[in-house]
């Protein structure tokens, strides 16, 4: 039975299937073709994770965070400096504040 996935996996998957003795189709993708790749696996790793929580998935979240920094160019320190910034202007998420709601004090306008 032939199964359709059409989702960006890590390297070694097609190797891994062809030693279980199955057959797999599969293409390197473009620069451009794999910057969309990258963002639609990290939201489906992000939702495995939501329903799921693992030190596997996580796992698999770093490495993705990886390749999304090679393949966007970023440079690795900056990426770091900005969470350094971040996290001295808007702090970080370790008191764990949940925002219910802001009231700008405008009142609303009856039509």
């Amino acid at each position: 039975m032939k199964v359709e996935y059409n989702k960006l996996v890590r390297d070694k998957i097609p190797e891994i299937i062809k030693e279980s003795g199955r057959t797999c189709e599969y293409k390197i993708l473009g620069k451009s073709e794999v910057k969309d790749a990258l963002k639609e696996k990290l939201l489906e790793k992000a939702q495995i994770f939501s329903k799921k929580p693992s030190e596997d998935e996580l796992s698999d979240i770093y490495e993705l965070l990886g390749a999304i920094i090679e393949t966007f160019e970023y440079e690795p320190l900056h990426i770091d400096y900005l969470k350094l910034q971040n996290k001295e202007t808007k702090g970080s998420y370790s008191k764990k504040v949940f925002l219910i709601s802001v009231d700008d004090g405008k009142s609303k306008k009856s039509n």
